[in-house]
């Protein structure tokens, strides 16, 4: 890794974009991912520009040149699940692992490739206390990426003085002896198990690598000192959707301006209870609206108040210069979606994406009825640079721009 130089500015140490007159140009653009996954969905007749009274679409006006809306969508490998259970294969395609052709989920597949020269591979948030059927994070084993769902923690990772670093130091060469005696056991046994023996062993040792690999970027990243920032976290109510959404939204900013990072999802869950400002109720009970004007009036109040935050945050990010000219907003492709197609039915197709990028130079809607959504994920992760042919139950692969 080549050395960067360090600056401070507006309040952050920043890591140098690379610099042609130091040769530091980078060959090839950062790219970045952003997902925001709303677990109850949006409401369509509000959302999509062919609807009556898209009013919820306004939130994004500033944005709409560079906005390709997807509608109609489905996810296939969940349909045969119960209540809230399938939304945990939102970016996966799939909710039950017996059934899966793949085991991780999109924005993970996305952190692979991405997520080699920053501290965090990625980040995976969720703008509220964990629930039921809230993952929808998942590492290529299928098992669960840890999603924080505390401001305070999320901060101290990004900014905070590790109190007991010798101590962390000695655990991961402890780690790093452990996996050295393992792989050498396993490769003087080797010689002498049978085929089917000798690919478990292979597996084994894939695994091993992995672990190695992540023990090895741990302990380059513990003698590193972490970013500061200037940034104090508001004060919030923890029973508030609105402000746990911006200090969430806050907390992403700054992990891709810092390069802590340069993949973040970010999940809004159903949040049963609530009280802010300008409503108190139940956000879950508001999206099984049962098409009664009054639940929908306080449904549009949330999701007019999330998209307005969403916009708000795209607005901040063109203003965050990066590196070699461009901005944060242009080298990061942010997707919006929604586990549900209608919550008040409990529907897992009918789905909408919005992808906003720099790529998009006017305002799209692109209606692809019962497609899979896993289609404009392989789309998306083939743009940031994944050489794959198929992600899930994808078809085929969509224009972006």
């Amino acid at each position: 890794m080549q050395r960067r130089t360090f600056v401070k500015a507006a309040g952050l140490t920043l890591l140098l974009p690379q610099l042609e007159s130091f040769g530091q140009e980078p060959i090839n653009p950062v790219k970045r991912l952003f997902t925001v996954v709303n677990h109850l969905g949006f409401y369509q007749p509000a959302l999509l520009p062919d609807q009556e009274s898209p009013v919820l679409l306004k939130n994004l006006e500033a944005h709409r040149e560079n906005l390709k809306i997807f509608s109609g969508m489905d996810n296939p490998g969940v349909q045969l699940g119960n209540g809230h259970t399938p939304c945990v294969g939102v970016l996966s395609g799939y909710f039950n692992k017996l059934q899966r052709k793949n085991r991780i989920s999109f924005d993970q597949q996305a952190a692979e490739l991405l997520g080699g020269e920053t501290r965090f591979q990625s980040l995976a948030l969720q703008a509220g206390q964990n629930l039921n059927f809230s993952q929808v994070c998942w590492d290529r084993h299928g098992l669960p990426v840890y999603q924080m769902d505390s401001p305070e923690r999320i901060f101290n990772l990004l900014f905070g003085v590790d109190e007991n670093h010798a101590q962390q130091k000695q655990i991961l060469a402890e780690e790093k002896s452990i996996l050295d005696m393992a792989y050498e056991h396993a490769k003087s046994m080797s010689k002498d198990l049978s085929h089917r023996d000798r690919e478990k062993v292979d597996d084994y040792f894939t695994s091993v690598r992995e672990v190695e690999k992540s023990v090895r970027k741990r302990v380059f990243w513990s003698d590193s000192d972490k970013p500061h920032t200037d940034y104090e976290l508001p004060q919030y109510s923890n029973r508030s959707v609105e402000d746990y959404l911006q200090v969430m939204l806050d907390l992403s900013l700054l992990a891709f301006e810092t390069d802590s990072t340069r993949v973040v999802t970010l999940q809004i869950p159903f949040w049963e209870s609530f009280s802010q400002d300008n409503i108190v109720g139940s956000y879950h009970d508001f999206s099984h609206h049962g098409k009664k004007q009054s639940k929908i009036d306080k449904l549009l109040v949330m999701e007019n108040m999330i998209l307005g935050k969403i916009g708000s945050t795209l607005a901040n990010m063109k203003s965050k210069s990066m590196s070699a000219g461009r901005n944060l907003f242009e080298e990061t492709s942010t997707l919006v979606t929604a586990s549900m197609g209608n919550a008040s039915a409990h529907t897992f197709d009918d789905l909408p994406a919005l992808y906003f990028n720099g790529s998009v130079k006017q305002f799209q809607h692109e209606v692809r009825k019962n497609r899979p959504i896993c289609d404009v994920y392989l789309s998306i992760l083939q743009d940031l640079g994944i050489e794959e042919d198929v992600f899930g139950e994808s078809e085929s692969t969509v224009s972006l721009t």
